[in-house]
């Protein structure tokens, strides 16, 4: 039967606007398993936030050709998506939220596959999204609605599929002679928001913090450590064109200062002035020791961004602040001693 979709909260039927058809869960069976296949445990790991990661996922499927997840009930919390092998072009699922947007391309996933397969995706439901023009063929999809039970699953640390995608593109690059030939620093912006209390920050609330990293972030400091490299969470403080990495548990806290910031952070918060591959060495004026090479992987982004007050003496005392990025920073030995980890 025809396909509605969801516009100002109604059920609406326009096919000059999308032509699909549907078929609600009552009128067809599914063999496919989607527990056994741990997709149920990569959508845990991938999607939800630390303070939800131990919650259980009840999926209930929907429907067959469905594009429509308008929340039913207060537990539910989004949508799995999956596409079937099916000859077609076209039919990309474009996702949007907070002015941002992405586009999950299916036929090209399970194309690049050398045995037929499924793609997926799941995303929350307040994420505004649409299917693009299936140009011919039939797209061929199960929908299934994602509800959280009261229980809770017991402790574990499931493994998502980008860890091992991720691990083994990094062991690929450590196993390469010129890839950091004498060591340095890779660098990862942070892709979630996180607050930051600076002046709580000592070692144990770190502790505290990369435990409660979320979804791709807490893949990266995850795989990182796991191959033997020091892995840290840090800030990133712009001052007047450079940029200064400072460890988690050391910022600027309303501290007193008669140096320059650039020199102070070096010399009392363990700082590092940041030598980006590829670009112009800095201008600070610092000894060697504390300026490090490193290459951004992912960039710094706005979702972390913090501000930290401190104390400036000049001809008199001004309160005033800066500026800083959370991210994950990564040390690398050089070509044939690559640990860091002691």
């Amino acid at each position: 039967m025809p396909a509605t979709f969801g516009w100002n909260k109604e059920d609406v039927l326009d096919e000059s606007y999308r032509k699909a058809g549907k078929m609600d869960f009552g009128n067809f069976a599914s063999l496919l398993n989607i527990e056994k296949l741990e997709i149920i445990d990569r959508v845990r790991t991938q999607l939800l936030d630390a303070a939800d990661d131990e919650k259980i996922i009840k999926p209930e499927l929907y429907k067959l050709n469905s594009h429509k997840d308008t929340p039913r009930g207060e537990t539910m919390f989004g949508s799995l998506v999956i596409v079937f092998p099916t000859a077609h072009e076209g039919g990309s699922l474009v996702l949007r939220h907070s002015g941002q947007e992405w586009t999950f391309d299916s036929v090209a996933l399970i194309r690049k596959q050398s045995t037929p397969s499924i793609a997926y995706i799941a995303f929350y439901s307040d994420v505004d999204h649409e299917v693009t023009v299936v140009e011919s063929g039939y797209r061929v999809t199960l929908t299934y609605n994602l509800f959280f039970e009261t229980s809770k699953l017991p402790p574990a640390t499931p493994v998502a599929p980008d860890d091992q995608l991720l691990h083994d593109a990094l062991s690929a690059a450590l196993t390469n002679p010129s890839f950091f030939p004498e060591g340095g620093y890779l660098g990862f912006g942070l892709s979630f928001k996180y607050p930051v209390d600076t002046s709580s920050l000592g070692s144990e609330a770190c502790s505290e913090f990369v435990n409660a990293l979320k979804d791709s972030d807490a893949v990266i400091y995850r795989v990182c450590k796991e191959t033997s490299l020091m892995t840290s969470l840090n800030a990133v403080y712009h001052i007047d064109g450079d940029n200064v990495l400072v460890p988690l548990d050391n910022l600027l806290d309303r501290d007193q200062y008669d140096d320059e910031i650039p020199y102070a952070l070096c010399h009392q918060h363990d700082g590092r002035i940041i030598h980006e591959f590829g670009r112009s060495a800095p201008g600070v004026d610092v000894e060697e020791e504390y300026i490090i090479k490193l290459a951004w992987v992912t960039p710094l982004t706005t979702y972390a961004t913090f501000k930290s007050e401190y104390i400036a003496y000049g001809n008199e005392a001004m309160s005033t602040f800066e500026y800083a990025d959370l991210c994950i920073a990564v040390q690398i030995g050089p070509f044939g001693n690559r640990s860091t980890v002691s």
